[in-house]
């Protein structure tokens, strides 16, 4: 095989909130605002093998939208009353789970989810500066 590896395309499927509250680092941030946060964000970290990345926000009750920036339009947003059952529906309705990423801190929502067939990634494996340090998304080292 080659030195140059084909990425296949992946679906990223984020815990929205979850993601945000880890950017936020303790800030007590309004809900606008940390959709803001991780939209601009994933602008300047959009990953490279991403086909669609979905973001699943909690929406209790009335919530706003986040301002459009020159990321939103690349971005699915879906406003669900709770976003970690929506996340398991989708990769348990999906007909190539392992072409799902699913990126969040929550245990319950990546176990599921690795049990129904997704890849699983942290916040700081997609949106780290770090991350280019030779660990991939999903958690695993890159070969020397």
């Amino acid at each position: 095989m080659g030195r140059w590896a084909i990425i296949p395309p992946v679906r990223y499927l984020l815990d929205g909130y979850n993601l945000a509250h880890w950017l936020a680092d303790g800030d007590d941030l309004q809900p606008e605002a940390l959709r803001r946060l991780l939209l601009d964000a994933l602008a300047r970290r959009r990953p490279r093998d991403a086909r669609s990345i979905t973001i699943y926000w909690d929406a209790k009750g009335s919530h706003g939208r986040a301002p459009q920036n020159e990321y939103s339009a690349g971005v699915i947003e879906h406003f669900v009353p709770i976003a970690d059952d929506a996340i398991v529906d989708a990769v348990a309705g999906d007909s190539q789970p392992r072409t799902l990423l699913v990126v969040s801190r929550d245990r319950e929502v990546t176990g599921r989810s690795r049990q129904l067939g997704a890849r699983i990634a942290t916040p700081a494996d997609l949106l780290s500066d770090k991350r280019r340090s030779g660990r991939r998304p999903g958690g695993r080292r890159r070969g020397r």
